[in-house]
């Protein structure tokens, strides 16, 4: 037996909670735009269509980069794969914070930052999965609490940086913290627990057929077979594309309040600060979410999960329509937060559950370059049709009815009886 076997604390943990920083880092940063944007509204003079279409972008070029970050996985492992995309993002925030003109935005902040955050999550979301049988759904969960816990930090840690300083001060301290916590993951993580001479969790417990983790505590049976599912099979099943345009009508809606959130609170009276720490408690609660949904989810099986928290979340954004106060604009944060965090927990699950573990990292950035799809129309289609009507009302509109299409669309997901028929 390897001595880490004996040791007290399993490996696999370790880079659970190292993902964990990685992923907190680079949504984080990227989530703290909406915090920046009056102030870059200010200084340039642009319309709220142009300067959501660099988050847009962002949001585009984070799909993009995570399919392709994770066939790097696949290919090198995901410690080159870290280095690479910390070392792009650090320098897109550094030069950021010396952009003399709005579009150069849209090469710092839209291309070199979504580079970063698509290397966050795909990466670390299938390397922890390789690492787990037992408590799957707990270190996945753990990995994915950073697109909240990003919020909950870095938001109200860019008002107070700016507070010290400036917006461009605020953006080198973002890129020395890019690079230390990217660098140090590089440093930890490690691709196979086989790589230390371990077994993954669980797997002398449960003895599962290798490569398929997903039936074996209570989530609902696979729909596929996910020994050796590759990335053009399982584009050749129905339910793939099903998932992949589920996730894009989801972020259609949820990619809106983090862009428009703090600068919609402003506009109705709220403090710049009280309307970063509105975005912050969005961020909180989504971790919440995550726990306590994540744990639903395996209860009451993945799918039903799903629906249940889309519905939710459009009901929120009904709810965000209708707020004209700061107390309800507190109680969106809190409902929307939470329901978010669940259901961005779902979608890795439900992934690794219907086409294994093989090629989890290509499959995965494809379902997430679903979801960039609904990430640049959102936000984008916001701040134009605020252009039009100065009023977000019916912005937020629009993404309450894209994540009710998504409700109805996820009816279509099978169960696994279903789709090994259809497969």
């Amino acid at each position: 037996m390897s001595s880490y076997q004996e040791k007290k604390v399993f490996y696999g943990w370790i880079i659970a909670f190292v993902s964990l920083a990685v992923t907190t880092t680079g949504f984080g940063i990227m989530y703290t735009f909406g915090v920046f944007f009056k102030l870059w509204l200010r200084e340039w003079d642009c319309s709220r269509a142009f300067l959501s279409g660099v988050f847009s972008l962002c949001f585009l070029t984070y799909g993009i980069s995570s399919f392709f970050m994770g066939r790097m996985t696949d290919r090198y492992g995901p410690r080159k794969t870290l280095a690479l995309g910390g070392l792009i993002m650090g320098a897109g925030a550094v030069l950021t914070s010396f952009v003399s003109a709005p579009w150069i935005l849209y090469v710092t902040f839209g291309l070199m930052i979504g580079i970063g955050v698509g290397t966050s999550y795909s990466p670390t979301a299938s390397t922890v999965s390789r690492w787990f049988i037992k408590k799957k759904g707990t270190a996945v969960g753990i990995v994915v609490a950073g697109l909240g816990l990003g919020t909950l930090v870095y938001s109200p840690l860019a008002r107070y940086l700016i507070g010290k300083g400036n917006w461009r001060a605020t953006f080198v301290m973002f890129g020395v913290m890019i690079w230390a916590v990217y660098f140090f993951a590089a440093y930890l993580i490690r691709r196979n627990p086989q790589d230390l001479g371990l077994q993954p969790y669980g797997q002398e417990l449960q003895k599962p057929v290798q490569g398929n983790a997903a039936t074996s505590h209570g989530r609902q049976p696979t729909a596929s077979t996910p020994q050796a599912t590759s990335t053009r099979e399982a584009m050749g099943k129905s339910y793939f594309w099903v998932l992949f345009f589920v996730h894009s009508l989801w972020v259609v809606g949820m990619a809106i309040p983090m862009v428009h959130l703090v600068p919609y609170a402003t506009d109705i009276g709220v403090q710049p600060n009280t309307a970063a720490a509105m975005l912050a408690v969005l961020g909180g609660v989504s971790v919440l979410g995550r726990l306590v949904l994540g744990a639903v989810g395996e209860g009451i099986g993945t799918r039903n999960a799903l629906r249940m928290m889309l519905l939710a979340q459009a009901l929120s954004m009904l709810w965000l329509a209708a707020s004209r106060e700061a107390w309800m604009l507190w109680a969106f944060s809190i409902l929307f937060g939470f329901s978010y965090g669940g259901l961005a927990s779902m979608f890795p699950l439900v992934t690794s559950e219907y086409f294994g573990l093989v090629a989890m990292g290509s499959i995965f950035g494809l379902i997430v370059l679903g979801a960039t799809l609904g990430g640049v129309v959102g936000p984008w289609l916001a701040g134009f049709i605020f252009d039009l009507a100065n009023d977000y009302f019916y912005g937020f509109l629009a993404g309450m009815i894209s994540m009710a299409m998504g409700v109805i669309l996820s009816v279509y997901l099978p169960s696994g009886t279903r789709s090994n028929k259809s497969a």
